[in-house]
């Protein structure tokens, strides 16, 4: 900062305190107090500084400028601006007037735009001593704490470690992301892994993705459960398009399969009494409540296409080859379609459905309609063998129809039989 010596100061004559009170002196002090002016930018470009209360001025900083605030209006619902008011001042002295030789600015809370300078009250703050901001740390929440923990936690850089054990893996309950090599072999022989630990209050989560993109987790309060698949990265969808199935899928596990499966009536009778069974089971059978479920068509494996793109899905496996091997290489239409047979009887062509005790046929009558549908669906799913099915992502859900149509040939009107599909 600029300093003058206004006692000390010596002329050429050996004058002493003799400093000159002139305009110059007087804009050396303006610039220090102007300079000065300018740690009203600690708080920020826009801010209340103090507000008005009705009765005591207020001051605003408005880019680094302080500026009084008359003390009405005060800021209330209707308040959307703070105008700045400019005024120019006339001197007379010596019988002189000298124009305009102050200049005078002044800030009021306005509900209106009024003159040249006009900010929108939004865009100001109030000003937050250290006491105040002192406190607020001091009394900031125990959840923001947390929240603020589990996302550091996330955006920890991965740690590498070789030689992973399983008494190390179980022993790591610190949130944390660590990729695993050359470590103990898991899910299939799977030597190398990431693995990453997250807190949900005072229980322990670890998550395992393996090279695949297939994932496991497991839990922990007292001990570590179980291992389950996240079954989220299961999602599939489904398009028809004249006729023709189309899938779409994203990366699928390695050990994930597309099946085709179809809904069925359960019987009421569970039989208990099978050639393995207890003596005491032989040949009984017990009552249970009959049902609707989704079972796995003939063991339909469909086959994969590239994630996030459209395809036509075909058949790649089937559980009694010995006897579907038909069914290979086949588009969903041509695998459903013995699920709706055609047979001829006096009535004519007509089809029987699979769990449908009517025949579609297109005479009237008892035991008798003019369409129906099978229930089927598809599912990404991870297969436990034997062409059973372990839980599952979301199963997409449809419908393969046979109705009658109408057509126009040679100016007359005629009927076929038609099959399609429609989702749910």
């Amino acid at each position: 900062m600029k300093t003058a010596s206004y006692i000390s100061t010596k002329t050429e004559t050996g004058g002493v305190g003799k400093y000159p009170l002139s305009t110059q002196t007087l804009d050396f002090i303006q610039s220090q107090i102007l300079l000065l002016q300018q740690l009203s930018l600690i708080g920020g470009k826009r801010y209340i500084l103090q507000e008005p209360d009705g009765e005591a001025v207020g001051y605003v900083v408005i880019d680094g400028e302080v500026l009084p605030m008359a003390a009405k209006p005060i800021m209330g619902n209707t308040i959307k601006y703070i105008t700045v008011k400019t005024e120019k001042e006339d001197i007379e002295a010596d019988g002189e007037t000298y124009v305009e030789a102050r200049t005078v600015r002044t800030a009021a809370y306005s509900p209106v735009k009024s003159g040249a300078e006009n900010y929108e009250v939004n865009t100001f703050t109030n000003f937050a001593p250290n006491t105040t901001l002192a406190a607020q740390i001091k009394n900031m929440p125990e959840t923001v704490l947390t929240y603020l923990q589990d996302v550091m936690a996330e955006k920890l850089s991965s740690l590498t470690v070789s030689g992973m054990t399983r008494e190390k893996l179980d022993g790591i309950k610190t949130p944390c992301i660590i990729s695993c090599v050359a470590s103990i072999a898991l899910f299939g022989g799977y030597t190398s892994y990431s693995v990453f630990v997250k807190l949900m209050g005072k229980t322990i989560y670890q998550e395992l993705t393996l090279p695949d993109n297939a994932k496991y987790f497991r839990t922990f309060t007292t001990e570590w459960s179980e291992w389950s698949k996240v079954a989220e990265n299961l999602h599939i969808e489904v398009k028809i398009s004249k006729g023709t199935v189309y899938l779409r899928h994203g990366q699928l596990p390695a050990d994930a399969d597309i099946m085709l499966l179809r809904k069925k009536k359960r019987s009421k009778f569970r039989r208990t009494g099978g050639s393995k069974s207890y003596s005491h089971n032989k040949g009984k059978r017990d009552l249970r409540q009959p049902k609707s479920q989704y079972v796995h068509y003939k063991g339909v494996i469909l086959s994969k296409g590239e994630a996030g793109k459209w395809y036509v899905p075909k058949c790649i496996s089937v559980a009694d080859k010995a006897v579907d091997s038909v069914l290979i290489d086949k588009e969903i239409a041509g695998i459903c379609r013995e699920l709706i047979r055609e047979t001829t009887t006096d009535d004519g062509t007509t089809f029987r459905i699979f769990g449908l005790r009517n025949r579609i046929t297109s005479k009237n009558g008892k035991g008798r309609q003019h369409h129906g549908y099978v229930p089927i669906a598809v599912q990404a799913a991870c297969s436990k063998g034997s062409y059973s099915k372990d839980s599952g992502g979301e199963m997409v859900k449809m419908k393969y129809r046979i109705s009658r149509r109408k057509y126009k040939v040679n100016g007359q009107f005629a009927y076929a039989w038609y099959r399609s599909f429609s989702l749910e």
